[in-house]
């Protein structure tokens, strides 16, 4: 084979210390050895070091680097394998289509996941794990090049991360990925840990008629509008000192304060969009320091509700054009936005968003969504976002009591 048709991959391994990538690209700088790829991983001071090489302009034989390579690999006490590819070779190596899947569980979930990318003809190129603010991940760099379909490949993980009742998402490897902008929330159980129209209900003494119209909508299976209005109208005559005493005791969902502190600190932001109501979501955003709330307005008179809804309806429709517009509105791509919800009434904005993340959600929303988070911390975003344990660290040290 001449001799410009080869690459070389070389794997070292042993112990790490400082200078051992020095040692090795100096000799490549020597013969005139492009490096085409590298990478490098150190773990409890074990290195592995993988390097492609264009050998194409070398100054000298590829006997010659190799010889070079393995008398510094002995030198230093470490192990060099070695490998010539060809240009057919490296061109399916380059047949890449990336994804980043991301799962908060331990061994168990590794090795379910795994069997799953085995049994989809998917490779995994990098494994790597972190641990931050009580939470911890495992990120995987997967190959999908040789799948049948990526929905079923999707389905099939978040069925499981169901079965396991852990977090899993699953990304496009791209730019945007780790560069959003701006964060859109539903409210009730999911950046608030309750339904409020279910609190309002029983102050009204309708909770069972309520709970059964709010079930029903949430899975789909009743038109959200005319199950809001027909909700709202049990709840007629119902005081506004009643509200006021229900909105202040409105508990967050785990994870919430953190997630929303770091996310300010970075400059996200941040949104409520909710087919519940105005008069609590206006509420939470002050509270939180949002930027944005979008809700159902409620008519009061005389310091009771009527039972009306006033203007158009917030339903999935009017969510997901909330979010375009704003989007709009402050040149931020689709791309660099995250949406969060757990019903189907958030089904078309997640559709839409850069990361749409189901939260506790009912059963068919992942089918929307590219994440799926357990009811355990909202701190896992920033997982999925790739922000550090130093940016949480600092940004808790600066904020105010929310």
């Amino acid at each position: 084979m001449a001799k410009n048709q080869n690459s070389l991959m070389v794997i070292v391994s042993g112990k790490d210390r400082p200078g051992i990538t020095a040692r090795f690209t100096r000799i490549l700088m020597n013969h005139n050895v492009e490096v085409v790829d590298i990478e490098q991983a150190s773990l409890h001071n074990l290195l592995g070091l993988y390097l492609v090489l264009d050998l194409n302009r070398a100054s000298e034989s590829q006997d010659s680097v190799i010889k070079d390579l393995l008398f510094e690999a002995n030198q230093l006490n470490l192990t060099l394998n070695f490998r010539l590819y060809s240009p057919d070779d490296m061109q399916a190596m380059n047949q890449r289509n990336l994804y980043v899947l991301t799962h908060f569980g331990g061994t168990p979930a590794l090795a379910e996941f795994s069997a799953i990318l085995a049994e989809e003809n998917v490779n995994i190129e990098t494994i790597s794990s972190s641990a931050h603010h009580g939470s911890h991940s495992v990120e995987m760099t997967i190959n999908v090049h040789g799948v049948s379909g990526i929905d079923r490949l999707k389905q099939r993980l978040m069925v499981k991360s169901r079965e396991l009742g852990i977090g899993l998402g699953l990304q496009k490897f791209e730019a945007y990925r780790k560069n959003k902008r701006l964060i859109f929330f539903d409210m009730d159980s999911t950046l608030v840990d309750m339904e409020v129209i279910d609190e309002m209900a029983r102050c009204a003494g309708v909770h069972r008629e309520v709970a059964r119209i709010t079930e029903k909508a949430m899975r789909g299976e009743f038109d959200f509008e005319a199950s809001l209005i027909q909700r709202v109208a049990l709840l007629k005559g119902l005081d506004e000192a009643d509200l006021i005493r229900i909105r202040e005791n409105i508990p967050l969902s785990p994870g919430v304060q953190d997630l929303v502190t770091t996310l300010k600190y970075l400059g996200y932001k941040l949104g409520i969009v909710t087919g519940g109501f105005d008069f609590f979501a206006n509420y939470m955003k002050d509270k939180l320091g949002f930027d944005f709330a979008y809700a159902n307005r409620l008519e009061l008179k005389d310091g009771k509700l009527t039972g009306k809804v006033l203007g158009e309806v917030v339903d999935a429709a009017k969510k997901a054009r909330f979010v375009n517009q704003t989007a709009c509105d402050h040149a931020i791509l689709l791309d660099q936005t995250v949406c969060v919800g757990d019903g189907a009434n958030d089904a078309l904005m997640l559709a839409q968003a850069g990361l749409a993340i189901a939260y506790n959600a009912k059963k068919g929303l992942d089918r929307f969504a590219n994440v799926a988070l357990a009811k355990s911390s909202m701190t896992d975003i920033l997982h999925l976002l790739g922000i550090t344990e130093e940016d949480i660290h600092d940004a808790l040290a600066c904020r105010s009591p929310i």
